[in-house]
């Protein structure tokens, strides 16, 4: 989630963004997969989809009225008065039908909820007719071929009917490890042996590859090395999150990812707005890796109180639907 809300800010390193954008999101697809609870294939394929649905369906429009009033309320300010000029008041309203994240502009992290919803259902219903290891390399090939031949077009199917074959892949791989068992008995030298080779592999792979963007299905230069980059990223990150021991900030965010997740870049773009309108930073300010920092830190901050209000509300947003 950290790594999300670093790559979404404004004065990271170039290098540095290109290296968060090549796993965090298939990241999340696997952590999503490696908590489905044991027992919970055995549901009935339409009580799980309504589960899904109840769990991030509400969220999702809920959020995305957030940030509709928070771009109605915003549109004709300062740098967005440019970006907003000629859009109708209700436009937006069609990103809530795609889910698609160019559609999503007035908060595009959205188009997240879309796609794992499509693919939690998608990989529930495989596992009925799949074994583990079946459904684990079947997804893991399809997603493959997808990402090499797959050709950059201004049409794509909605609510991510076309990049959630390729979620699919991660969030089976995710369970196969879970359900495996996979670096639970591996002594913590051998742990971090595995993290400095993976992150060294992903560094040297990516700056191959280059910038990738999965909500838009740009896989890089070389699509080929896609998959395995990102692989490489959730190896690295696994081993090493494996080393720390559990704090209660580390545990608070992983609980409320749901709530973060999709108010981190409205709160960014608040904090930025805030500090030009009050002079503190001039508008032409030449972000670095502080403000980065700074502003990412306070993103997440702001959450605290976000969570605390909606857990008074009657649905919750702050569970993984597994």
């Amino acid at each position: 989630m950290v790594l999300v809300v670093l790559g979404h800010s404004r004065g990271l390193p170039d290098y540095l963004v290109t290296l968060i954008f090549s796993f965090h999101v298939p990241l999340f697809f696997f952590i999503s997969g490696f908590l489905i609870k044991p027992g919970k294939l055995d549901v009935a394929i339409f009580r799980n989809a309504k589960k899904v649905l109840r769990t991030l369906a509400i969220p999702y429009f809920l959020f995305f009225l957030l940030a509709f009033l928070y771009w109605l309320a915003t549109r004709n300010i300062g740098a967005k008065a440019l970006l907003s000029a000629g859009q109708t008041w209700y436009l937006p309203i069609v990103g809530l039908f795609t889910g698609l994240e160019s559609d999503l502009f007035v908060d595009p992290p959205l188009w997240f909820f879309p796609c794992l919803i499509m693919t939690a259902i998608t990989y529930h219903a495989s596992r009925k007719f799949l074994t583990l290891t079946m459904a684990t390399c079947l997804f893991a090939v399809l997603a493959f071929v997808i990402t090499l031949f797959w050709k950059e077009s201004p049409y794509r199917l909605p609510l991510s009917l076309d990049s959630m074959w390729v979620a699919l892949s991660f969030y089976a791989v995710g369970q196969y490890v879970r359900e495996k068992d996979f670096f639970s008995n591996i002594k913590p030298g051998y742990l971090f042996l595995v993290f400095i080779i993976a992150a060294a592999l992903l560094v040297y792979a990516t700056g191959f590859n280059g910038k990738v963007d999965f909500a838009n299905m740009h896989f890089g230069r070389l699509p080929a090395l896609y998959m395995l980059t990102a692989l490489l990223g959730i190896i690295a990150t696994f081993a090493i999150s494996a080393l720390f021991p559990v704090s209660k900030i580390s545990a608070w965010i992983s609980k409320n990812t749901l709530t973060i997740f999709p108010v981190h870049f409205i709160f960014l773009s608040l904090i930025r707005g805030v500090m030009v309108s009050l002079h503190a930073i001039p508008s032409d300010y030449a972000y670095g890796a502080e403000w980065s920092l700074v502003s990412s830190a306070l993103s997440i901050l702001f959450c605290v109180p976000l969570v605390v209000f909606l857990r008074r509300l009657p649905i919750s947003t702050a569970r993984n639907p597994s």
